[in-house]
Protein backbone atom coordinates (compact mmCIF):
# COMPACT_ATOMS: atom_id res chain seq x y z
CA UNK A 1 0.00 0.00 0.00
CA UNK A 2 2.97 2.36 1.04
CA UNK A 3 4.04 1.50 -2.38
CA UNK A 4 1.34 2.30 -4.36
CA UNK A 5 0.56 6.22 -2.30
CA UNK A 6 4.29 6.88 -3.00
CA UNK A 7 4.23 6.32 -6.65
CA UNK A 8 0.62 8.33 -6.52
CA UNK A 9 2.50 10.98 -4.78
CA UNK A 10 5.43 11.25 -7.34
CA UNK A 11 3.12 10.97 -9.77
CA UNK A 12 1.20 14.20 -8.82
CA UNK A 13 4.35 15.80 -8.18
CA UNK A 14 5.53 15.10 -11.92
CA UNK A 15 1.93 16.51 -13.36
CA UNK A 16 1.89 19.77 -11.72
CA UNK A 17 5.55 20.29 -12.30
CA UNK A 18 4.50 20.70 -15.70
CA UNK A 19 3.41 24.27 -17.60
CA UNK A 20 1.13 24.46 -20.20
CA UNK A 21 1.70 27.61 -22.16
CA UNK A 22 -0.68 29.36 -24.53
CA UNK A 23 1.10 31.69 -27.26
CA UNK A 24 0.30 35.34 -26.78
CA UNK A 25 -0.78 35.63 -30.42
CA UNK A 26 -1.12 39.61 -29.67
CA UNK A 27 2.42 39.83 -28.41
CA UNK A 28 4.21 37.29 -30.57
CA UNK A 29 5.69 38.38 -33.48
CA UNK A 30 6.97 36.77 -37.42
CA UNK A 31 9.05 38.27 -40.28
CA UNK A 32 9.62 36.66 -43.03
CA UNK A 33 12.59 36.95 -45.91
CA UNK A 34 12.61 36.34 -49.43
CA UNK A 35 15.58 36.80 -51.72
CA UNK A 36 16.86 36.98 -54.95
CA UNK A 37 18.91 33.65 -56.18
CA UNK A 38 21.64 35.16 -58.02
CA UNK A 39 21.71 39.39 -56.46
CA UNK A 40 21.64 40.38 -52.91
CA UNK A 41 18.08 41.56 -53.57
CA UNK A 42 15.79 40.79 -50.62
CA UNK A 43 12.30 41.46 -49.53
CA UNK A 44 10.68 41.46 -45.86
CA UNK A 45 7.11 41.04 -44.75
CA UNK A 46 5.11 39.65 -41.90
CA UNK A 47 2.63 37.03 -40.48
CA UNK A 48 0.57 36.43 -37.89
CA UNK A 49 -0.15 33.44 -34.99
CA UNK A 50 -3.47 32.45 -35.05
CA UNK A 51 -2.73 29.79 -31.92
CA UNK A 52 -0.41 27.73 -30.31
CA UNK A 53 0.38 26.40 -26.79
CA UNK A 54 4.21 24.55 -25.51
CA UNK A 55 4.24 22.68 -22.49
CA UNK A 56 7.43 22.78 -20.92
CA UNK A 57 8.52 20.96 -17.64
CA UNK A 58 11.85 21.57 -16.09
CA UNK A 59 14.12 21.94 -18.72
CA UNK A 60 12.47 19.53 -21.27
CA UNK A 61 9.75 20.84 -24.11
CA UNK A 62 7.06 18.08 -24.29
CA UNK A 63 4.63 20.20 -26.57
CA UNK A 64 5.06 22.90 -29.19
CA UNK A 65 2.25 23.51 -31.49
CA UNK A 66 1.76 26.91 -33.91
CA UNK A 67 -0.69 27.61 -36.07
CA UNK A 68 0.00 30.61 -38.63
CA UNK A 69 -2.51 32.23 -40.19
CA UNK A 70 -1.74 32.48 -43.87
CA UNK A 71 -4.33 34.92 -44.79
CA UNK A 72 -2.08 37.57 -42.77
CA UNK A 73 1.00 37.35 -45.09
CA UNK A 74 1.35 40.40 -46.00
CA UNK A 75 4.61 43.34 -47.34
CA UNK A 76 4.04 47.00 -47.97
CA UNK A 77 3.88 46.66 -51.33
CA UNK A 78 0.61 45.67 -52.16
CA UNK A 79 1.15 44.15 -55.92
CA UNK A 80 3.82 41.74 -54.52
CA UNK A 81 1.73 40.72 -50.85
CA UNK A 82 -1.08 39.86 -53.70
CA UNK A 83 1.01 37.77 -55.98
CA UNK A 84 2.72 36.52 -52.21
CA UNK A 85 -1.06 34.99 -51.81
CA UNK A 86 -1.45 33.69 -54.81
CA UNK A 87 -1.13 30.40 -56.45
CA UNK A 88 2.24 31.23 -57.48
CA UNK A 89 3.43 31.43 -53.82
CA UNK A 90 0.93 30.21 -51.20
CA UNK A 91 -2.74 29.72 -52.22
CA UNK A 92 -3.75 31.45 -48.99
CA UNK A 93 -7.36 31.08 -49.92
CA UNK A 94 -7.13 27.45 -49.84
CA UNK A 95 -4.17 26.88 -47.65
CA UNK A 96 -5.26 28.90 -44.91
CA UNK A 97 -2.84 27.59 -42.02
CA UNK A 98 0.80 26.57 -41.71
CA UNK A 99 1.51 24.60 -38.84
CA UNK A 100 4.49 23.06 -36.60
CA UNK A 101 3.97 20.30 -33.95
CA UNK A 102 6.68 19.04 -32.07
CA UNK A 103 6.87 15.57 -32.44
CA UNK A 104 10.24 14.14 -30.37
CA UNK A 105 10.23 15.68 -26.54
CA UNK A 106 13.69 18.25 -26.48
CA UNK A 107 15.57 19.48 -23.77
CA UNK A 108 16.99 22.88 -23.23
CA UNK A 109 20.40 23.49 -22.76
CA UNK A 110 22.24 26.82 -22.01
CA UNK A 111 18.94 28.29 -23.43
CA UNK A 112 18.51 26.66 -26.47
CA UNK A 113 16.43 23.54 -27.78
CA UNK A 114 16.10 21.76 -31.14
CA UNK A 115 12.60 21.27 -31.96
CA UNK A 116 12.45 18.32 -34.39
CA UNK A 117 8.33 17.99 -35.51
CA UNK A 118 6.35 18.03 -38.35
CA UNK A 119 5.76 21.11 -40.60
CA UNK A 120 2.70 21.50 -42.85
CA UNK A 121 2.74 23.94 -45.57
CA UNK A 122 0.13 24.22 -48.21
CA UNK A 123 -1.18 20.56 -47.40
CA UNK A 124 2.49 19.52 -47.56
CA UNK A 125 4.43 17.77 -44.07
CA UNK A 126 7.58 17.17 -43.77
CA UNK A 127 9.63 16.32 -40.46
CA UNK A 128 11.61 19.52 -39.70
CA UNK A 129 14.29 20.60 -37.22
CA UNK A 130 14.67 23.91 -35.67
CA UNK A 131 16.94 25.61 -32.89
CA UNK A 132 15.48 27.74 -30.85
CA UNK A 133 16.13 29.87 -27.89
CA UNK A 134 14.39 30.16 -24.57
CA UNK A 135 15.07 32.68 -22.35
CA UNK A 136 15.87 32.08 -18.24
CA UNK A 137 12.01 32.74 -17.29
CA UNK A 138 10.31 30.36 -20.13
CA UNK A 139 8.51 33.00 -21.03
CA UNK A 140 10.03 34.51 -24.40
CA UNK A 141 11.16 31.83 -27.28
CA UNK A 142 13.13 33.73 -30.37
CA UNK A 143 14.52 31.76 -33.65
CA UNK A 144 15.69 32.49 -36.60
CA UNK A 145 15.34 29.40 -39.35
CA UNK A 146 15.42 28.44 -43.04
CA UNK A 147 13.45 26.77 -44.67
CA UNK A 148 13.04 25.21 -48.20
CA UNK A 149 10.24 26.44 -49.90
CA UNK A 150 10.08 23.90 -52.99
CA UNK A 151 9.77 21.41 -50.76
CA UNK A 152 6.73 22.47 -49.80
CA UNK A 153 5.01 22.71 -53.38
CA UNK A 154 6.18 26.24 -53.33
CA UNK A 155 8.43 26.29 -57.26
CA UNK A 156 7.64 29.92 -58.47
CA UNK A 157 10.95 31.33 -60.25
CA UNK A 158 12.67 28.20 -58.58
CA UNK A 159 16.52 28.37 -59.91
CA UNK A 160 16.12 24.55 -59.10
CA UNK A 161 13.38 24.02 -61.23
CA UNK A 162 13.78 26.62 -63.47
CA UNK A 163 17.53 26.80 -65.12
CA UNK A 164 17.36 29.48 -67.32
CA UNK A 165 15.65 32.13 -65.26
CA UNK A 166 19.03 34.52 -64.35
CA UNK A 167 17.74 37.60 -62.54
CA UNK A 168 14.57 36.63 -62.38
CA UNK A 169 15.28 33.69 -59.69
CA UNK A 170 13.98 33.84 -56.60
CA UNK A 171 15.70 31.41 -53.86
CA UNK A 172 14.44 28.15 -52.69
CA UNK A 173 14.84 29.17 -49.26
CA UNK A 174 14.13 31.76 -46.97
CA UNK A 175 13.55 32.98 -43.64
CA UNK A 176 10.96 32.96 -40.97
CA UNK A 177 12.41 34.91 -37.53
CA UNK A 178 10.03 35.63 -34.39
CA UNK A 179 9.52 35.82 -31.38
CA UNK A 180 7.04 33.65 -29.32
CA UNK A 181 5.26 35.03 -25.73
CA UNK A 182 3.71 32.62 -23.91
CA UNK A 183 0.80 32.85 -21.37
Amino acid sequence: MKTILSFCLILCVTITSAQSHEISTSNSTFSWTGKAAFSSYSLTGKIKVKNGNVVIEGNQIHKFNITMDMKTLNHENSDLEYHLRSKDFFEVNTYTEAKFELTETTRIVNNRALLKGKLTIKDVTKTETFLIYVNQGQSEITFNITIDRTVYGVKFNSPSFFKKLKENAIADEFIIKGKILLK
